[in-house]
């Protein structure tokens, strides 16, 4: 899963945290692909009270889209992925064309939570990275995002720790 992630890492560089995408965040694929499934069941059940072949064909094409569907979705979810290492996170989007976020943690001010009612009932949730020069970077629906949070402001007090020492 890591495999960009862990491709990337720095010498003496070790990952804290995994993290992916909540299965909340393939919702759109999942209800088209099952309005789609609904869709072509019904054209199939059609085709067979009336007797017309054609609504079999296209049923049968339905019911493929709806499967592709779905499957893109997951692609998606799987093919998304994050990281708090000792001294960065990490994002990486994509399939095709991968795009890689990396901040250094001593360069992260302040980390905000962000989560609805809804988010909460549901486990998921957005975290917001504030750098210095104010520039942000935002992960939404993720999977236990206060254990995430707890983890990367937890690092970034080591990593503070840490460069504190070396000046002393």
């Amino acid at each position: 899963m890591t495999n960009y992630i862990t491709s990337s890492l720095e010498e003496g560089e070790h990952i804290v945290l995994n993290g992916r995408l909540h299965w909340v965040s393939i919702c759109e694929y999942i209800f088209s692909s099952i309005f789609l499934s609904l869709l072509g069941i019904g054209l199939i059940v059609a085709g067979a009270l009336v007797h017309k072949p054609v609504f079999y064909i296209v049923g049968a094409v339905v019911l493929v889209i709806a499967v592709i569907v779905y499957l893109i979705g997951r692609l998606i979810r799987t093919r998304t992925e994050f990281a708090v290492t000792t001294d960065r996170f990490i994002q990486k989007e994509g399939i095709l064309n991968v795009k890689m976020t990396e901040i250094p943690l001593y360069k992260v001010e302040t980390v905000n939570f962000y989560q609805s009612l809804w988010q909460r009932m549901l486990k998921t949730g957005c975290i917001e990275l504030v750098g210095s020069g104010g520039t942000s970077h935002q992960i939404h629906r993720i999977e236990h995002p206060m254990e995430v949070r707890k983890t990367i402001v937890s690092a970034i007090n080591k990593q503070d720790a840490k460069i504190q020492e070396h000046e002393a």
